[in-house]
């Protein structure tokens, strides 16, 4: 018994019992794909009235939204009416940090058909998804291009809610005259560095054919275009990487890479421009990180085999391809920028 005269083992076994049914990821999304926050804009509504506007069924909506109540995205305000919270009307698409696509593609179905197999990642450390569709995320991604499309779309908005605080808390992006993204998707995290830092002659934007034709369409990137500020380089990076670069930088890619096929990359980029720095934005384990980072962890090993590296870590696959790791810059959000620069 407790202190308070409570027994502690009924408390333990509900907290056992309340991590067994994981299906907050799953609400979420739904809620967002039927819009819900946006038909709670002008105020409180029942589920049965909610279900009729959406085609959902009333008594599965309410309980969808009850459970997201219990998270703190909606309020109940009276039995089966429900209200839009701070949290919930992220969920609304175009609204500042807005986590609209990225809700949906966290409730994807593909990384769900993952998350059901994480005990042979954890097993074996490899990634869950080859055993579930038998070839690589990346592999699938290319054959299935509306699926790929999908995860551009989710790390754009998780690039223009994140990537301008990570990008204001480095300064040093501003003292290169060339800058490389390596694998930096559609563009919108070199478009942050570019727009924050008008001393950066030029970026250079590398990733897979498929994702440069879809950055090169964004009218997004139009003006930094057309005033030559912005260069592409589509192709591998493991084959080739851009040369004449002042600083390489990338954004939650490195996790995604064992540490051999991480070192080739960097000693790829020390062959190409041999005097080039390193700022790689990334989610670093250390004592007392966010829950957030411990999940992100989980995820990638089961959809890449990937992994969260300490310092240490990264200082020695650093070092290893002749680059030293001066320091680990915090930044607002969960994400650091680790800093290297070449050693002779």
């Amino acid at each position: 018994m407790s202190t308070d005269g409570t027994d502690t083992t009924v408390k333990d076994v509900q907290v056992l019992l309340d991590l067994m049914f994981p299906t907050s990821g799953q609400c979420l999304g739904i809620a967002a794909e039927l819009r819900i926050a946006d038909l709670l804009a002008d105020g409180p509504r029942s589920a049965a009235d909610l279900a009729a506007e959406t085609g959902a069924h009333a008594h599965a909506l309410q309980s969808t939204l009850q459970i997201l109540t219990e998270d703190g995205i909606f309020e109940e305000v009276e039995p089966g009416v429900f209200a839009n919270t701070s949290r919930s009307e992220l969920l609304r698409p175009g609204v500042p940090n807005s986590q609209f696509v990225m809700s949906q593609f966290a409730a994807s179905e593909w990384l769900w058909n993952c998350y059901a197999k994480t005990g042979y990642s954890v097993k074996t450390g490899k990634a869950a998804f080859e055993e579930a569709y038998g070839k690589t995320l990346w592999a699938y991604m290319g054959q299935n291009p509306d699926k790929g499309r999908e995860f551009n779309m989710a790390m754009n908005e998780f690039s223009a809610t994140l990537g301008p605080r990570i990008v204001s808390g480095y300064a040093d992006f501003g003292k290169a005259g060339v800058v490389a993204d390596l694998g930096g998707g559609t563009g919108t995290f070199l478009a942050n560095i570019l727009t924050a830092y008008p001393s950066v002659q030029r970026g250079v934007l590398a990733d897979l054919p498929p994702v440069i034709e879809q950055a090169k369409a964004r009218p997004e990137l139009a003006e930094l275009i057309e005033k030559g500020r912005l260069d592409f380089h589509a192709g591998d990076f493991f084959e080739s990487v851009p040369a004449g670069v002042d600083l390489y930088v990338c954004k939650q890619i490195t996790h995604s890479w064992n540490d051999e096929k991480l070192l080739s990359v960097l000693k790829r980029c020390r062959d190409a421009s041999p005097t080039a720095s390193i700022a790689a934005a990334e989610l670093v384990l250390r004592p007392g990180v966010q829950k957030f980072v411990k999940y992100f962890d989980v995820m990638m090993l089961v959809t890449m085999a990937g992994f969260l590296r300490t310092e240490e870590q990264y200082a020695e696959v650093f070092k290893q391809a002749g680059y030293e790791l001066r320091r680990v810059v915090p930044t607002e959000t969960a994400f650091s920028i680790i800093e290297a620069v070449p050693v002779d």
